[in-house]
């Protein structure tokens, strides 16, 4: 329990317990009564905060010194162990027994107001930040360039005896940058700093930082006492000229004895608010000044030293590159965020090319060449009909949502949507030596995926989707049209139209490539060689391939042939799709709709459902393994293995190219 002993005048070693609120002076009912004619009736009060005392001058004739300085009346001044309290010849010494403020963890949040686009805090209205206005600048004790590298502002030295307290503030200073490290968000950095204050400087009563806004002006943004005055007000003073001091030199400053030196002014001083000693660095990230930390104390005999000085500017060097990367981190975040946004409306190539400046942001355009691919939902409009344009846009968001990721996936643009039309190119926002093998390989995915998108909504009742696709190859224009309100990106040419009429004659399941596509990518695709075709917008036919397989690894091929799977005695089973060759172990993966109509080392037969062409193709092979189902409808992938079939087997391989002997119209009846 702590307690007052007299140590001169009166009766010397007399003991005074501090069991809760009391009151100095001469009148007989005071707790401490002390004799004299020079002590007021009710002298002084000593009071008890949470775990510490504080010592309040009651407004006396002859004043209420601490350690030789007289109390501010009715100011509250902490009391520490030692301090020596003088009233008039009295003296008393206080004995803590651990009840000061240097014993004390707690730490309680202030408020002070937030600038815009700063962290903001609770408001508790406990701290008032109040900039002083002195009549003469307050004595700077020690400075320090707060511009140079951690720990080149100099060595920390202390008497031997102090070194234990050194190396604990060092091992505090590796803790704090450890925390600050694993930080991101500016609130949680400046709460891991303050939190720092009151572990390396026990002698600290208050801190505060503040941050540069966007207009470049300094603005609190957090104040913090180490001690919890239960709800009460505490005004915390801030010297304009240390902190002008400190942005204009990049110095840090420290200034003790305030008190003593009598240059505040009379209304809001740092004399009558209590303050002994403070210290003020600024925050400095290679030469930016980003602002200032200070903390103070009210005690006259643990006030702060230079080697603490050097400490906190310490701190606030490591303080600094954290929150520049804070900062730096938020903006990454913020067009992240951007682009993200940006790029569910516009291509996220475009909106990349815009933001980084590759794509100028005026009207015109320039020669590219790449690849051009259109995409088409077969007989959509007779499916829009039978559903409601709410199921139709509920249906469209679910097939865009699985072949847009295709299509980037594999280093394509993704254009716009039209409707159910899906128009995407190759080299052109992004270098590409293998547009068209990208180009048709998002294509061969893309009719895959469908085919297992079917098996998962025609379990629940509604109409399958059919795919039909087109690329072409050439040059075309690519750049800005539009007005000088709004502009868009885009490609125009001849070959672009070219791409839409391919895509035009395709049918269920096919992708048809123009001869510019197909050409340069031949010797990785199983494909068939269409009749010469006219198109609108062509004088003389062109030439189209109708691409079934593509490599996807060495030794593999992805495939894109409907089957119709009988079994060993003719009997029709199944729908399928034959999705991937293995050349290594002469192996093929067939996707099929129930799992439960095939059963191990079953022996199939799949006749390829090509409407290029006349001849039947089939192939043979035994069920080696059925993966388990990978929704409701039962859809799974089946692996088939000694596989047998002489035409089938040589249209499996790369570079197979055969020629289709049905004219066009027929193709379209099929």
């Amino acid at each position: 329990m702590a307690y007052l002993e007299t140590t001169e005048g009166g009766s010397s070693g007399n003991i005074f317990r501090l069991t809760g609120e009391t009151s100095i002076g001469r009148a007989v009912e005071n707790g401490i009564n002390l004799a004299g004619s020079e002590v007021s009736r009710q002298h002084a009060l000593i009071r008890p905060r949470d775990n510490y005392f504080v010592i309040i001058d009651c407004g006396s004739a002859n004043g209420t010194f601490v350690n030789g300085r007289a109390l501010h009346r009715y100011v509250p001044q902490p009391l520490y162990e030692g301090d020596e309290i003088t009233i008039c010849s009295i003296k008393l010494k206080f004995v803590s027994e651990g009840q000061d403020p240097l014993a004390i963890r707690k730490n309680a949040t202030c408020a002070v107001p937030a600038a815009e686009g700063r962290p903001k805090f609770p408001d508790t209205g406990r701290l008032a930040i109040i900039f002083t206005s002195e009549t003469h600048a307050p004595a700077v004790n020690a400075t320090m360039d707060a511009s140079l590298g951690m720990f080149e502002v100099g060595a920390i030295t202390a008497p031997v005896e102090d070194l234990k307290d050194v190396i604990k503030r060092l091992k505090a200073m590796v803790t704090v940058s450890n925390n600050l490290g694993s930080l991101t968000k500016p609130e949680a950095l400046l709460e891991k700093i303050m939190e720092s204050i009151f572990d390396i400087f026990p002698q600290a009563d208050r801190a505060f930082i503040m941050l540069r806004d966007k207009t470049g002006e300094m603005i609190p943004v957090l104040g913090r006492s180490r001690i919890d005055k239960d709800g009460e007000r505490e005004d915390f003073p801030v010297s304009r000229t240390i902190i002008n001091t400190v942005l204009e030199k990049k110095q840090s400053v420290l200034s003790s004895d305030a008190q003593k030196d009598g240059r505040f002014s009379a209304g809001r001083s740092i004399v009558n608010l209590s303050i002994r000693s403070l210290m003020c660095a600024p925050f400095i990230c290679k030469d930016e000044l980003l602002g200032v930390i200070s903390a103070d104390t009210m005690s006259g005999v643990h006030t702060f030293r230079s080697e603490d000085l050097a400490m906190l500017t310490n701190i606030a060097g490591q303080a600094a590159i954290f929150l520049k990367t804070s900062e730096l981190f938020a903006a990454v975040e913020n067009e992240t965020r951007v682009r993200s946004q940006l790029s569910r409306y516009l291509s996220k190539d475009v909106v990349d090319g815009v933001i980084d400046g590759t794509i100028p942001l005026q009207l015109g355009g320039e020669k590219k060449y790449g690849t051009v691919f259109f995409c088409d939902i077969v007989g959509f409009t007779g499916i829009a009909e039978r559903l409601s344009a709410v199921d139709v846009v509920e249906k469209l968001n679910r097939y865009f949502s699985i072949t847009a990721g295709i299509i980037t996936r594999n280093r394509g643009t993704l254009h716009k949507f039209g409707g159910d039309m899906i128009m995407a190119f190759w080299n052109v926002m992004l270098p590409d030596d293998h547009a068209q093998i990208n180009a048709m390989r998002a294509s061969v995915e893309m009719q895959i995926a469908i085919w297992k998108f079917n098996c998962d909504i025609q379990s629940s009742g509604q109409s399958p989707l059919y795919l039909g696709i087109g690329c072409n190859t050439g040059e075309f224009a690519g750049g800005n049209v539009g007005g000088g309100e709004r502009m868009e990106y885009t490609i125009i040419g001849d070959n672009v139209n070219l791409a839409q009429r391919i895509e035009s004659l395709a049918g269920r399941w096919q992708v048809f490539a123009a001869e510019s596509t197909f050409e340069p990518a031949a010797m990785q695709c199983c494909a068939i060689k269409l009749p010469m075709a006219y198109v609108k917008g062509k004088s003389a036919p062109i030439q189209v391939y109708s691409v079934r397989g593509i490599q996807c690894d060495p030794g593999k091929m992805l495939l894109t042939i409907p089957v119709s799977v009988v079994d060993e005695n003719g009997s029709f089973m199944d729908n399928g799709m034959l999705v991937q060759y293995n050349n290594a172990d002469a192996t093929v993966q067939l996707y099929i709709s129930d799992r439960n109509k095939i059963s191990e080392k079953q022996h199939l037969c799949m006749e390829f459902d090509f409407p290029e062409l006349s001849a039947r193709i089939i192939l043979y092979g035994n069920v080696g393994s059925i993966a388990p189902s990978q929704n409701d409808c039962g859809g799974c992938p089946v692996i088939l293995e000694n596989l047998s079939g002489n035409e089938a087997m040589s249209f499996l391989k790369p570079g197979c190219c055969i020629e289709s002997n049905v004219a066009w119209e027929e193709m379209k009846r099929h």
